[in-house]
């Protein structure tokens, strides 16, 4: 039986990573977009819905909110990949 949960560890462990790594790349990447966004860069926009923009001013704070939700998002992600790999190292 413990074939069949490592098993499933193993599916778990390959879409979490997946999801840690997209957490990580999409809060780096979004933070960097917000700064180029607020020096100048007009080809990226920052809306709250189709029709509201994002001022100027508040670009960075927003991304920074944002940035902060992903990785507590992906710290947990991560406790979760830890708990996945215990009966790997045993």
């Amino acid at each position: 039986m413990i074939w069949f949960y490592r098993f499933l560890a193993t599916l778990g462990l390959l879409i979490f990573k997946v999801l840690y790594v997209g957490l990580i790349v999409s809060a780096v990447i979004g933070l960097g977009a917000s700064i180029l966004c607020t020096i100048g860069i007009t080809q990226i926009e920052m809306t709250l819905t189709p029709n509201i923009p994002v001022p100027r001013y508040l670009r960075i704070p927003i991304m920074c909110a944002f940035v902060a939700v992903l990785l507590i998002i992906a710290k947990y992600v991560k406790r979760i990949i830890n708990f996945l790999l215990n009966p790997f190292q045993s």
